[in-house]
């Protein structure tokens, strides 16, 4: 199934600026007229805000789903239908809850003292009833990016984004649209709601790279010299490339704090990476270059190129010789006659001495960032998983990130460049300052942490 995400004025999108438009996704702005066009029956439709799908659907029964159970609240009894339609779960109310306890009643709830107890019962079809929101909210602010929320309504399902929950934040935003299409995808239809597979979608929704992480990232790369970085790179243009060339995108940007000085220095500067929330930041900076998302694979939107950059070991993220190779054919296809492709790499040595077996714990002041990094010889990988652990009232909410990166050789760099339509110029360490490319490669990956390739047509 796709979504329709319904949004009261054109202003709520921007948390999308970043985001490519997408087939399962269709943008429906209310007409403040007609309101929202009528549903499509092969189409979920999900609101961003409870204020607004309480608007629009108002008595309807709320589902708050995470991958270990459900709260369920509804204006009056529970209905067979509804309950089927969830696939029959085990109910469960506070002995105290008198209203709950009645909605449900004629489906025997099982009654208990403490909410410990109902997350105790094994079991994934499990299902707290509730009739005050007080109750709700509490529950859901323990942990605000864990659950989705279901409406239904004349027997079939809508969603909700929560943005109220999220605050409104662009990232936590993204992050609940992708776990909604994810649901979408998996249902085969919006009248039943099978808790099984909706549940398996928040474990696929989970771990992907830069995504909290991007909030930090500027922190975590507070110890590099990006000075010294723009002074490496523009000198290998002079050197190598067309001195006059004023015209640089730069791949996998961050932040942007080298393209920045790129615009300061007077170019014409593009820049683009696949997670919003670097771009997000990146556009904050005062100069910054033209920003658009973008993988290492994606085509590149620009021609007659004078320099491409990718650096912060960014090309390791491509896990594959063909990424790698589409990568090549994109750049050479968007670069002068005269331009350059630059990129880094980390090494063996420095996933060897730096990365492997590694655990580090970071305090915030409301927030623990768990660092856990290590090194899978057999395959030449390079693993590092994020865990966020941050304050919610008296407990903790949980994010998770993984990084995989592959350790490529300088003879694996080599061999695919030997098979693109680009040629290798040189290659450069920031302890050496020559090029080392051809006659002083021996060992290379042993000897630097760090290794810069030049490239052109």
């Amino acid at each position: 199934m796709k979504l329709r995400l319904l949004l009261e004025s054109e202003e709520q999108s921007s948390f999308l600026r970043f985001v490519p438009p997408s087939a399962d996704v269709s943008l429906v702005i209310s007409n403040e007229a007609d309101g929202f066009p009528p549903e499509d029956g092969n189409s979920m439709d999900v609101c961003l805000s409870f204020s607004q799908a309480n608007s629009l659907w108002r008595e309807a029964t709320v589902i708050h789903l995470c991958k270990q159970f459900a709260i369920l609240h509804c204006s009056g009894e529970l209905s067979p239908k509804l309950f089927q339609a969830l696939g029959n779960p085990q109910l469960y109310a506070l002995e105290s809850d008198i209203g709950a306890l009645a909605k449900a009643e004629a489906f025997s709830p099982r009654k208990i003292n403490w909410l410990h107890e109902f997350y105790q019962e094994k079991g994934w079809a499990k299902v707290l009833v509730v009739s005050n929101t007080e109750t709700i909210n509490a529950i859901l602010c323990s942990s605000p990016t864990a659950f989705m929320h279901f409406y239904y309504v004349d027997g079939s399902f809508r969603m909700c984004l929560g943005a109220e929950l999220k605050q409104w934040q662009g990232d936590q935003l993204r992050y609940a649209l992708n776990l909604a299409q994810r649901i979408s995808q998996a249902l085969y239809n919006n009248h039943n709601l099978p808790f099984m597979i909706v549940q398996s979608c928040f474990t696929q929704n989970g771990g992907s790279a830069y995504g909290f992480f991007a909030d930090r990232y500027d922190r975590y790369m507070a110890h590099v010299d990006y000075d010294k970085w723009y002074t490496l790179l523009s000198g290998w243009l002079n050197t190598y490339g067309n001195k006059n060339g004023k015209r640089v995108l730069e791949l996998a940007c961050g932040t942007a704090a080298i393209a920045s000085r790129f615009v300061q220095a007077g170019y014409d500067v593009y820049a683009c990476d696949r997670s919003p929330q670097m771009l997000e930041n990146a556009d904050k900076r005062e100069l910054k270059p033209k920003l658009y998302q973008a993988s290492l694979t994606s085509p590149i939107p620009y021609n007659d190129l004078d320099l491409v950059i990718c650096v912060f070991d960014s090309i390791n993220y491509l896990l594959h010789d063909q990424e790698l190779l589409t990568c090549f054919k994109q750049v050479s296809q968007a670069l002068s006659e005269t331009g350059l492709f630059i990129f880094d790499i980390s090494t063996l040595l420095n996933s060897m001495e730096n990365f492997s077996e590694v655990c580090s714990v970071s305090r915030e002041q409301d927030s623990l960032i768990v660092h856990e990094a290590y090194y899978e010889p057999g395959k030449r990988r390079q693993i590092s998983r994020l865990e966020l652990f941050k304050e919610c009232g008296a407990g903790y909410s949980h994010q998770s990130e993984l990084h995989t990166q592959r350790v490529y050789l300088a003879k694996d760099i080599q061999e695919l460049i030997s098979q693109s339509d680009l040629r290798l110029r040189a290659v450069h360490s920031t302890e050496h300052s020559n090029n080392m490319y051809p006659k002083k490669m021996q060992g290379i990956d042993h000897r630097y942490y760090r290794l810069f390739f030049v490239l052109s047509k």
